[in-house]
């Protein structure tokens, strides 16, 4: 009996210990070397957003607002500070090395060698290597050349039934974590990193 005590206290331990440092993260480094780029997707409950890094400079694109609640907290802990750009205001531009293109239901951004298209309502069939969905009112339609997708976890899984059987990577966006896209010349990686910011 005692060793059982013993082990259920030793994992307990190991457990809390775990929990405590995932949770006392004040801080995430995006690490951009030259040439690199990383994209967060930053949902929270008032604001959705996607913060894009190079080596050189940092903009938050503010896809869709309610309040700026909890933006300039959650910046913290990418140690950000950032160009901000509400772009339901703006139509098509140039932000230093992002092309920005708006059309009725999608935003496409172009950086470097790659597109993110990020949909707030209907999926229009467009060249992207990976896609964002914010909102979808009908089944998803997958792309054989899309890389990766990204969607909010209010979607309905059901219209996303291609998607979560096919191949492709895809990454729910959540107000519980911080999904990074690390974008590099050849290659990407996708890091999912709990949030601990209770602004969310």
């Amino acid at each position: 009996m005692k060793k059982i005590l013993l082990l259920l206290l030793i994992m307990f331990m190991i457990f809390m210990n775990v929990s405590t440092h995932a949770f006392n993260i004040k801080h995430i480094d995006l690490r951009v070397e030259e040439g690199d780029t990383s994209i967060v997707f930053l949902r929270l409950k008032n604001s959705s957003s996607i913060l894009i890094t190079d080596n050189e400079n940092s903009n938050l694109f503010v896809l869709d607002y309610k309040n700026d609640k909890g933006i300039r907290e959650s910046l913290k802990i990418f140690n950000s500070h950032p160009d901000i750009y509400y772009l339901n205001k703006n139509l098509d531009k140039k932000v230093d090395d992002i092309y920005i293109v708006k059309n009725n239901d999608f935003f496409k951004f172009r950086i470097n060698n790659y597109s993110l298209c990020v949909y707030r309502d209907n999926v229009i069939t467009n060249a992207c290597d990976f896609i964002y969905l914010m909102h979808l009112n009908n089944e998803f339609k997958l792309n054989e050349n899309v890389s990766a997708v990204f969607y909010d976890d209010s979607i309905n899984k059901k219209l996303l039934a291609q998607l979560q059987e096919s191949w492709v990577d895809n990454h729910i966006v959540s107000t519980d974590s911080f999904t990074i896209l690390k974008l590099k010349e050849e290659n990407y990686n996708i890091v999912v990193v709990p949030s601990t910011n209770d602004h969310n």
